[in-house]
């Protein structure tokens, strides 16, 4: 390996801080997403598992996961820009030690999510394009807030067994208030927090959202209902992606949960 690390190192130390990224390792699913809404793909050389939208993606080289790099793989791809949600993802140490650039991306609010849209369209000069894309989802954003507030009490069940729920600091529960509902556990101060039923029939909640992630919709329905009673609530059934990845697509989740949140107030 040695080799291969002194004539990248050598490159990489010759290379202007604000030169141009041309060759982008993203190491985040949302990252990924972002760069190629904003034009940037063929610039492009490596990702992780779970980066799989667009379609496209998922022929991009694999160097790992979004907790692990492997380093080796990484670095025969010669990139000068790697995206990552941490500096402490294993591995990342070592390619910035080899002069690999890193921009940190982990947005916890859709100001955080435009300011790194802008901030990917200057490191790939496509400035123009992320403006654009930025301003686009800043008035689909303000559609969403200028509509009545329906006010109804969502569980999000983020997973069934255990079961676990979002609590108050996470953006999952920012999403719900975003879109005019009430997250019945926003009072919890835990990103992720463990529930159990009785604390769920206590909160009375009308809407009832199952990320469609590993699970049988029609089996959670049966289970809730059994519990807070048939046609007592109303149920979502959402891909995970679309809210729990901070990227362009994030709108189209709040969309498509505004529009659940007003049908059930509307029942």
């Amino acid at each position: 390996m040695k080799r291969l690390l002194f004539p990248l190192l050598l490159a990489a130390l010759l290379l202007p801080a604000t030169a141009m990224a041309q060759r982008i390792l993203a190491l985040t699913p949302h990252a990924c997403e972002m760069i190629y809404a904003i034009g940037a793909q063929a610039q492009l050389v490596g990702a992780v598992s779970y980066c799989d939208y667009p379609a496209e993606a998922k022929q991009l080289p694999r160097i790992g996961s979004y907790e692990r790099i492997n380093v080796e793989a990484a670095l025969r791809l010669k990139p000068d820009l790697a995206i990552v949600m941490s500096r402490n993802v294993v591995g990342i140490e070592v390619l910035e030690k080899m002069g690999v650039r890193t921009v940190v991306s982990n947005p916890d609010s859709f100001e955080s999510m435009f300011d790194d849209m802008l901030k990917l369209g200057e490191l790939t000069r496509h400035t123009a394009e992320a403006g654009k894309l930025v301003a686009q989802l800043r008035q689909r954003l303000q559609q969403v807030r200028s509509r009545p507030r329906s006010e109804t009490a969502v569980f999000y069940e983020v997973w069934h067994d255990p079961l676990l729920t979002a609590g108050g600091p996470s953006f999952i529960s920012d999403l719900i208030h975003e879109a005019g509902g009430r997250n019945i556990f926003a009072g919890i101060d835990i990103e992720t927090a463990h529930v159990n039923i009785e604390s769920v029939i206590r909160a009375k909640p009308e809407l009832i959202v199952i990320p469609i992630e590993k699970r049988s919709i029609a089996e959670r329905r049966i289970f809730w209902e059994k519990w807070l009673g048939g046609g007592k609530v109303r149920f979502v059934a959402i891909d995970p992606d679309i809210l729990h990845r901070p990227g362009p697509r994030l709108l189209d989740g709040l969309e498509l949960l505004q529009k659940a949140l007003q049908e059930s107030a509307d029942e």
